[in-house]
């Protein structure tokens, strides 16, 4: 069982097939069974990948539903609790960490046009993003669905995808546990320059908000939409004042460059005029400085 937000297993255990690459120990799944799943409750994994989660659900003798892409299910085109029969009480995704190990075509089968590791960075996001609401609607409310995410360094840039996986979930991040890597590929690699090695991957925690779908989600994000415009022109606004003062024609001419270039329908010369009135500015004879 966790009893803290850091987890270490040196030891993966005897669960899963050890030759699958990325596949996890053994030991984290038991303990994210030991704290969330209630007694008689139904644990579901959608992506089983080498069976880790089977082996755990059978040594502990609890109700469980475990597919994969490999096996038929498609989390991108299925719907997961109509696969399942009923919603869960807790659900685990280990999806794959963008495109670091590419599995079908490698680790089974041949390449799939739906497999989330072959997807370029912006269609893995959508395709998380998707598979994220699915497992959620699949989920009971009040229980918790956990994704084991791990981030990635690609060219010298750190691809952080835990956090992205905790923006784009629909429901409220309850845990994070952060666990330790052992015996990873890099350990055996030498590098020209010193870099700070990826020795963690993060299991992040939902709770099932009641009447959450994707559409009450779409609701709010667009609703959403005009406040957060505003807050980036604030702060845009805030720092090009940090190094001069300057006119609503000057600042509306530096702003119009930037909607010039998108398809939005916002009224963005009434917001920064708005912007302009509030107590974070000073009108100085037509100029305009922070307060």
């Amino acid at each position: 069982m966790f009893t803290s937000s850091i987890a270490s297993f040196p030891d993966r255990g005897p669960f899963g097939n050890n030759k699958y690459r990325g596949n996890c120990t053994g030991h984290i799944v038991s303990d994210l069974i030991d704290n969330y799943l209630p007694v008689g409750g139904l644990f579901v994994d959608p992506a089983i990948g080498g069976g880790t989660s089977c082996d755990v659900a059978a040594s502990k003798g609890i109700r469980f539903f475990g597919t994969d892409l490999h096996s038929g299910f498609n989390l991108l085109v299925d719907d997961l609790l109509t696969t399942v029969g009923e919603q869960a009480n807790l659900i685990l995704f280990h999806p794959p960490y963008g495109s670091m190990i590419p599995y079908s075509g490698n680790m089974w089968g041949v390449e799939h046009k739906h497999d989330m590791s072959r997807l370029s960075d912006e269609d893995f996001k959508a395709a998380l993003k998707l598979a994220l609401h699915n497992i959620s609607d699949a989920t009971l409310p009040g229980g918790h669905y956990a994704v084991l995410m791990g981030n990635q360094r690609r060219k010298g840039v750190y691809i952080n995808w835990s956090s992205i996986t905790e923006a784009l979930a629909p429901d409220p991040l309850c845990d994070e546990i952060i666990k330790l890597q052992h015996n990873v590929a890099s350990d055996s690699s030498s590098y020209r320059k010193p870099i700070v090695k990826i020795m963690h991957e993060k299991l992040l925690v939902f709770r099932r908000s009641p009447n959450r779908n994707t559409v009450v989600s779409l609701e709010q994000y667009v609703s959403t939409l005009e406040n957060n415009l505003a807050q980036e022109l604030l702060v845009t606004l805030r720092r090009v004042m940090q190094c001069s003062s300057w006119s609503e024609a000057e600042i509306l001419s530096l702003i119009s460059n930037v909607y010039a270039q998108t398809s939005l329908h916002i009224d963005w010369q009434g917001l920064v005029q708005k912007l302009l009135t509030s107590h974070h500015f000073i009108n100085h004879n037509g100029r305009f400085s922070l307060a």
